[in-house]
């Protein structure tokens, strides 16, 4: 038995959302297509302070006359030249500054660290290049100017430099733990080594280690709410799942104006309390009708909470102020195809652009059209679309196609599409495995063999491959040893894959082991309710004598799938009555 796995969309957006985390304060996700956002604008500085030659006096008066035509190019490119010829402190702060807000880091870079040079003990400039050094993954610097920070009493960034350690592999971070560990213990009273060693620790998968780290944090700074956001991460990595929400609703009741904090909180029940998130989400909404991002999220959990009329009024307000436009155009043609308004269901779904959705909207769109008795236009939409889309989408349009072919039973056809798209794309297992499952519906088991044989000369381990192949020589061929060995390979790799149970139990059927048969096979129906599963489990269990278990394990069969043909077509066979 084979099975594709694909991401619930919904649920994929508002959990990963939550990656840029509220904890160490990142920016907001990128913008998206249409948006735009304000620049904070540099302070004026007095550039007539101290003596300038004249041209640097008109450069640095240019310079504050863009600032003022909001033309932040011509002053950053003014002030980085005159702070490298005049190095004069208050003129490579505003470089610096100015670098920050365009966030043109290289330039911002090297401005704060022109300016530590000109002031060594300026604690602004020793953030800003601890800052701009973290974003360069340059954290044994940084490290060292928050140590010097930490001798000058100073705020220090040991947090935020954790947090981008953890991005990194486990040897560069235990080499930096290693680090923080020795501070911490020089330094126990320091909130932010404490913070900064927990996320370490956490990143080290020493978990009580971290929880402890937090503790001794959250005793220095009782009421600080990223260290009990910290703490709900690490009780989330521990499995205790329930303790860490209890935490953060805690958290959000204690500050019910921090914006970050509940929408980092709402995106974390997306997983496990869609009803929950949602409330949430409109909370935000309210707080800040604004923000596009908390808009989207709205949308999509009102859409996984069955809340459709809810859902669309958001994505249209969406289209309308310019965010997420591929996106809403997706959703909303989901959400009319769920009313069975096709028509506009197709105007969205066609509008869906090359990114995450595309390929999705294609097949949906396709498939609207084949079951509007529209094939020929389905096929017109997908050949026009192909030559204008990058290879990566190309190839899915390959599949979308013959998927509309064979659906329509022109199975010459599908197999001419795929072997088109493979003399594109020959290395491509996705269409070698589309072909192979077309040649096995044929009963073409020769070719589909070779297709799959393929796959695994190019991927040897690929599981999906393997039960494929296994399964189709245990269902269709004598070859049952050969079929055994190549099942064991893809349970070995995947062992609660519900295909591959399905598939390691019907070949020990057609071997003749029953009781493993059963065995598998009721693992397998439990792992996944399924009809093809189910005919599999009562065939076996006919045989063997239990025949009021298999027609009831039929009838829940059919429950899931009314037509099932290969539940009909296996009572037919076996000559069994319901």
């Amino acid at each position: 038995m084979t099975r594709l796995f694909v991401p619930h969309p919904i649920r994929t957006f508002v959990i990963s959302a939550s990656a840029c985390t509220f904890l160490y304060g990142c920016a907001s996700a990128p913008q998206q297509e249409g948006a735009s956002e304000p620049r904070p604008q540099p302070e004026p500085q007095q550039v007539a302070d101290r003596s300038f030659t004249t041209e640097s006096l008109y450069a640095l008066l240019v310079a504050e006359m863009a600032i003022d035509r909001k033309r932040y190019d011509i002053a950053l490119n003014n002030y980085v030249q005159q702070a490298a010829a005049t190095r004069d402190p208050n003129v490579t702060a505003q470089a610096t500054r100015i670098a920050r807000i365009l966030k043109a880091h290289q330039p911002a870079l090297e401005m704060a660290q022109l300016w530590m040079e000109l002031e060594p003990n300026n604690s602004d400039a020793q953030l800003i290049a601890s800052a701009e050094l973290i974003e360069a993954n340059r954290l044994d610097d940084a490290l060292a100017i928050s140590e010097q920070l930490l001798a000058q009493d100073e705020a220090t960034a040991f947090d935020a430099i954790a947090v981008k350690a953890a991005d990194n592999d486990l040897a560069s971070v235990t080499q930096l733990l290693a680090r923080y560990e020795s501070l911490a213990a020089r330094y126990p009273q320091n909130y932010q080594l404490q913070l900064g060693l927990s996320v370490l620790l956490q990143r080290a998968e020493r978990n009580d280690d971290a929880l402890a780290a937090i503790k001794r944090a959250q005793k220095l700074e009782p009421d600080n709410v990223r260290a009990g956001f910290q703490e709900s991460r690490i009780l989330q990595q521990m499995g205790q799942q329930d303790l860490a929400l209890d935490k953060l609703a805690v958290l959000v009741e204690q500050n019910p104006e921090n914006i970050g904090l509940r929408a980092r909180y709402a995106r974390i029940l997306a997983g496990t309390d869609i009803q929950a998130s949602r409330e949430q989400f409109t909370i935000l909404n309210r707080q800040s009708p604004g923000d596009r991002d908390i808009l989207f999220s709205l949308a999509l959990v009102e859409m996984e909470s069955g809340h459709l009329a809810e859902a669309e009024e958001h994505f249209l307000q969406l289209l309308q102020r310019g965010y997420y436009q591929s996106a809403a155009h997706y959703h909303l043609g989901m959400i009319y195809d769920k009313r069975q308004d096709m028509a506009p269901a197709l105007e969205h779904l066609l509008q869906v652009e090359q990114g995450p959705n595309y390929l999705a909207a294609m097949a949906k769109a396709t498939e609207i059209l084949a079951r509007l008795n529209r094939a020929q236009d389905a096929i017109a939409v997908l050949q026009t679309q192909r030559p204008q889309v990058d290879p990566a989408y190309r190839e899915g349009l390959y599949m979308i196609e013959s998927d509309v072919l064979s659906g329509t039973g022109q199975m010459m056809d599908a197999e001419t599409v795929l072997t088109a798209g493979l003399s594109e794309f020959p290395d491509s297992t996705r269409l070698l495995y589309a072909r192979a499952m077309l040649y096995s519906r044929i009963d073409n088991m020769s070719a589909a063999e070779q297709d799959l044989k393929q796959i695994l000369a190019l991927t040897p381990n690929n599981a999906a491959a393997l039960n494929a192949l296994g399964y189709t020589l245990a269902d269709k061929t004598d070859r049952l040893e050969e079929a055994y060995l190549y099942i064991k390979r893809a349970y070995e790799l995947t062992p609660d894959d519900a295909a591959v149970m399905d598939s390691m139990g019907w070949v020990q059927y057609r071997l003749g082991n029953l009781k493993e048969a059963i065995e598998q096979l009721r693992a397998a129906l439990k792992a996944m309710p399924d009809h093809e599963i189910a005919a599999h489990l009562g065939e076996v269990l006919w045989v063997s004598g239990g025949r009021d278990e298999a027609r009831e394990i039929w009838r829940s069969g059919l429950e899931l799938n009314p037509r099932s043909a290969i539940i009909r077509e296996t009572m037919q066979r076996l000559k069994a009555e319901m």
